[in-house]
């Protein structure tokens, strides 16, 4: 799945006073992904590695884009690890983290970039199978999880904080819960997936920050159509919403908190036995910002998995 944005930098440019919000990711970047809704039969193994890229570079405010009078585009690089192992037939462990290698915002100039890398945060999830039917072709499962602020946080260049922007880790120890629901159809190829997934974030209260990440809800449906094993097509439709951040004494911050509308086109290879390689693109359709923030353009990836029976 799934992808996640929220935060607050400040820019002082010479002659003006412009403060501008910068949309962030709060904690690794999700990924579209159907092995993450559905449990695994009893002693089978997934390990997957994923690399992400994310580009913003247009600001928002409302549901139109805003025009400022600089560039201060922001992106990041990351690679991930995950692990899905099924205890029976209907509970499934996972464990994921990841590394940055780059997550940059660019300042107006003369100001030099902020640049962040380091670990990220690690997420562990169970899921269980609630309900299948052999012959309705239908799978409900429901998950419950944590993410923890495992990686580099606090970082900071000659003395001075880093904005949260750019922090590896997001900071926050984080509840998750989901419930998702998977149909195929016997005499066609066709999968269909719909799911609902929140996340609950704790006040973060560190050495440079007291922030709280407003809770999250997303919503997607998808769609999957098998080709041939080399061309699994797939389509995901997700709707996101992200409530307001919190600061010192409960103080709202405005420019926080968004409803977005993401497009996702995907295609799996099953290249060789076992092996798999998924790429995919995330594209907002829709977006709607509280304040002025800097909206997502784009983010992309590809995984590459593996399948044991063990």
């Amino acid at each position: 799945m799934k992808r996640i944005f929220v935060c607050l930098s400040v820019f002082l440019l010479i002659g003006q006073n412009i403060a501008v919000a910068q949309c962030c990711s709060a904690g690794n970047p999700s990924s579209f992904a159907f092995l993450d809704q559905n449990s695994l039969k009893a002693k089978s193994l997934i390990v997957s590695s994923s690399f992400k890229y994310g580009y913003s570079d247009t600001y928002y405010k409302g549901n139109k884009p805003e025009k400022v009078s600089f560039a201060a585009p922001y992106s990041y690089s990351f690679l991930d690890i995950r692990a899905a192992y099924g205890i029976s037939k209907r509970i499934t462990l996972q464990a994921s983290t990841g590394y940055f290698f780059a997550k940059e915002q660019q300042n107006p100039e003369p100001y030099p970039s902020d640049l962040g890398y380091g670990l990220g945060d690690a997420e562990l999830n169970v899921r269980y199978r609630v309900y299948k039917s052999v012959i309705k072709h239908i799978e409900l499962t429901a998950s419950a999880g944590i993410r923890l602020p495992v990686g580099v946080f606090d970082l900071e260049k000659d003395g001075v904080q880093l904005p949260i922007t750019v922090q590896p880790s997001s900071g926050s120890f984080v509840y998750l819960g989901g419930i998702s629901v998977a149909k195929s159809f016997k005499d066609n190829k066709l999968k269909l997936f719909s799911s609902i997934f929140a996340e609950f974030p704790l006040l973060i209260d560190s050495k440079n920050f007291y922030y709280h990440y407003g809770n999250l809800v997303n919503f997607s449906f998808s769609a999957a159509y098998p080709v041939h094993k080399l061309f699994n097509p797939a389509l995901q439709v997700q709707a996101e919403i992200r409530e307001h951040a919190t600061r010192e004494e409960e103080q709202v911050v405005d420019a926080s908190g968004y409803k977005v509308i993401l497009l996702t086109p995907q295609i799996e290879s099953d290249f060789r036995n076992n092996w798999s390689v998924v790429m995919y693109l995330d594209l907002p359709v829709y977006r709607y910002f509280n304040g002025m923030q800097l909206a997502s353009a784009f983010k992309t990836g590809i995984t590459l998995t593996k399948r044991f029976s063990l």
